[in-house]
């Protein structure tokens, strides 16, 4: 069995199956990125299990067109005022005169009929004054329709100019495509959320093209026209920022999935890193992911780690890992321990374990630092958060191998 890991990259969602770590000093010094210019994975071993789904640059679209709702009569008739109360009034005034004169008719007498027409007059007036607002309110309703129809389409077409914009810079990064951006980005009139992805998808791309044209070596120099670009193109200081490590982060994953971060290859994660000028400090999940990977190499069954354990164990079974973790949002740690022959989380009441040949599968969301654990005798998934997510699955992994039975037994 192998673990799998999944993570968000800058332009896709990749996933990818981690067998056995090869020796540092076995990885071949070939300096050639994982990554291609538009960002892809570019798998160089083949025995190397991943799914990726690119994602396109997501173009803008423009808000749905915002509509003047007509007034209702009654509305408009009864609109909270102490006029439109009064009009109420002399409605039901005038409803009373009408029973009030059709009782007098009941009785005989014509002159129930002055009594009828009053009231009917009554419930007219408050009508014929409402007919002739509501003709000023729907006048001006179609005036505010209007205005809205013209500025819509006036920030479609300059939307459409933008977007035009961005796809010649992917074209061509170059100084006049970049001014044409920053015109075009400064005649918006619409809000930051409606185009943001498009841009940030460009600035992206440029840097992906950019780096695989130039080459690492030259980072600060893609960095410095991401940056432009982001600033042409309207980026905040925090989008502008978070699409250089994202850059990063794919190349550097790419290289951890390919199983291909060797000595010559950290050379060229350094250069990137240097050059967009990221620390460890604002990637905190890409270097503990590296340090993780790092740590599982050359560990097999021959050399499995041990450790002290705070749980009972049977013969012959030995402690490999133990860790503290979470299950659940907000909930107190846990510690979780993994032997050769089980896997341990909680204490003596709540305890939870598995044997590992039960194990079925075991994927690490690198961007949340969840491990998920799935077995036939477990009727749901462990799902917990931990320090080390990476490491931990890995000795799942190695516990699922290790085979301790005497040899007589084999």
């Amino acid at each position: 069995m192998s673990f799998r890991v999944q993570k968000n990259l800058g332009n896709s969602f990749f996933q990818f199956a981690v067998g056995r770590r090869r020796e540092f000093r076995s990885i071949d010094p070939d300096p050639e990125l994982s990554t291609g210019p538009a960002g892809e994975f570019i798998r160089h071993r083949p025995e190397i299990f991943y799914s990726a789904d690119l994602r396109t640059i997501r173009k803008a679209e423009m808000p749905k067109p915002r509509s003047v709702t007509s007034t209702p009569f009654w509305s408009s008739l009864v609109d909270g005022t102490p006029r439109g109360w009064a009009m109420v009034a002399i409605m039901g005034l005038g409803a009373l005169l009408i029973l009030a004169g059709f009782a007098v008719l009941a009785d005989g007498r014509s002159a129930g009929w002055t009594e009828v027409i009053l009231g009917a007059i009554l419930i007219a007036i408050p009508f014929i004054v409402t007919s002739t607002k509501r003709r000023s309110i729907r006048q001006h309703e179609e005036k505010l329709r209007r205005e809205r129809q013209e500025r819509d389409t006036r920030d479609a077409e300059m939307l459409a100019t933008y977007t035009t914009s961005l796809e010649h810079l992917r074209e061509d990064p170059s100084e006049a495509n970049l001014a044409a951006v920053r015109r075009e980005n400064e005649k918006l009139d619409l809000p930051y959320a409606v185009w943001a992805d498009n841009a940030i998808g460009t600035v992206l791309y440029v840097g992906f093209s950019t780096l695989g044209r130039v080459g690492p070596q030259r980072a600060a120099e893609v960095a410095k026209l991401m940056d432009d670009a982001s600033d042409a193109a309207g980026l905040i200081g925090e989008d502008a920022r978070a699409v250089k490590h994202a850059l990063y982060s794919t190349i550097l994953w790419h290289f951890l999935a390919d199983d291909r971060l060797g000595e010559e290859q950290l050379k060229v994660v350094r250069s990137v890193q240097q050059g967009f000028g990221i620390t460890n400090e604002d990637v905190p999940l890409d270097a503990s992911a590296e340090a993780q990977f790092h740590r599982m190499r050359g560990i097999d069954h021959r050399n499995a780690p041990r450790c002290d354990a705070q749980v009972p164990l049977s013969m012959n079974e030995y402690c490999m890992y133990t860790a503290q973790a979470r299950i659940g949002e907000g909930t107190a740690p846990t510690t979780v321990y993994i032997t050769n022959k089980r896997f341990i989380v909680g204490g003596d009441k709540n305890k939870t374990e598995v044997a590992v040949p039960k194990i079925d599968d075991v994927i690490v969301d690198a961007d949340t630092n969840r491990v998920t654990v799935r077995a036939s005798e477990l009727k749901r998934p462990i799902d917990l958060r931990a320090d080390e997510p990476i490491y931990l699955a890995a000795l799942l992994d190695l516990a699922t191998r290790l085979d301790d039975r005497p040899k007589s037994f084999t």
